[in-house]
């Protein structure tokens, strides 16, 4: 049975997260090596990214931020 994993972006690179079922099972831990021989990718869908601007986000917000007012507590200058 195939798994599905997400490949995900590491800094300058990608990297393949696996699942805490599988690398229990392989007693796979941080700083593991793995060989990999004859990957195969079954089916790759790469993520969507939404498209949404603040802008467009903001539009219906009505609600007006709330202002708190603390008293000063050291020597803050006011």
């Amino acid at each position: 049975m195939p798994m599905v994993v997400k490949v995900r972006r590491w800094g300058n690179s990608l990297g393949l997260r696996l699942p805490k079922s599988f690398t229990v099972t392989r007693t796979i831990v941080d700083g593991t090596t793995v060989r990999i021989d004859g990957l195969q990718v079954v089916d790759a869908q790469p993520r969507r990214r939404s498209r949404h601007r603040l802008k467009d986000v903001l539009r219906n917000y009505t609600k007006p931020p709330k202002q708190m007012n603390f008293p000063p507590v050291g020597k803050e200058l006011l």
